[in-house]
């Protein structure tokens, strides 16, 4: 094709017609310039492509993530109000409000247990630390993202502090209790399978009912989940958000 060109132009020359030499010259350039552009474009368009797939595989594995700790905070945050209700069925029952029908041993694992949050972060951490959260080209998705591990942390800074707290309640009722009074009621398989031995000790665990402290630390640890359900229906709502923008970008 080069020697076809070639030709062309000393055959131009040859025969003295300079005119029509420039315009071949320059309809030349033209096709040379068309040829480029056309090669530029394809390689853009292959680029496009390879960056739109890596970023559907991106979505995909944070969709993963997403969609498993969605189910454990919702999980968490179905566990600490159950906790919570059980607590304030215990401190219905304090002092003078107590009745002979009531039994705190069903409840009073439920008492001390805060649920903690366990999130998959994995694929996010590895993204945002290689720099490469910006080949998710939706803003929102990557603000929600960017959001989502300073909100965890706060959320961990607050079952941290219930945590601390409990430790106070565990250590009343280990004084002043039985826990093997309470296990006897507990549904729990894995503590049922134990097959742990009735206790050596006379204890009723209703006699902790009359001890103003244990109802102080009782609405404590009330107040205290209060605090970290609010945390957590924070994390929920985020979670949602990132799942449902997931979502939207992978079905485009």
């Amino acid at each position: 094709m080069i020697k076809f060109f070639r030709k062309i132009r000393q055959n131009l020359l040859t025969e003295n017609k300079l005119s029509k030499y420039f315009l071949y010259a320059v309809g030349e350039i033209v096709l040379v310039v068309l040829g480029i552009l056309i090669a530029l474009q394809l390689n853009n368009y292959n680029d496009t492509l390879k960056q739109e797939k890596q970023e559907l595989k991106t979505l995909v594995n944070l969709n993963l993530d997403f969609e498993f700790n969605l189910s454990e905070i919702e999980r968490n945050i179905n566990i600490l109000k159950n906790n919570t209700n059980a607590s304030i069925k215990v401190i219905s029952h304090t002092g003078n409000k107590f009745s002979d029908d009531f039994d705190i041993n069903s409840l009073l694992d439920q008492t001390v247990y805060i649920p903690q949050y366990f999130p998959q972060n994995g694929f996010l951490l590895e993204l945002m630390n290689s720099g490469n959260l910006g080949i998710i080209r939706n803003d929102i998705l990557r603000n929600r993202l960017s959001s989502w591990l300073p909100t965890l942390e706060t959320l961990n800074d607050k079952e941290q502090f219930a945590l601390e707290f409990c430790k106070d309640l565990i250590r009343y009722i280990v004084k002043n209790g039985s826990w093997i009074k309470a296990d006897e009621m507990s549904t729990d398989e894995q503590i049922q399978g134990i097959g742990i031995p009735k206790s050596g000790f006379e204890i009723d665990n209703n006699r902790m009912l009359n001890s103003v402290e244990f109802e102080n630390l009782i609405e404590n640890q009330i107040v205290n989940n209060t605090i970290l359900l609010e945390r957590q229906e924070r994390c929920l709502k985020l979670n949602k958000e990132i799942v449902e923008l997931l979502r939207s970008e992978i079905k485009k």
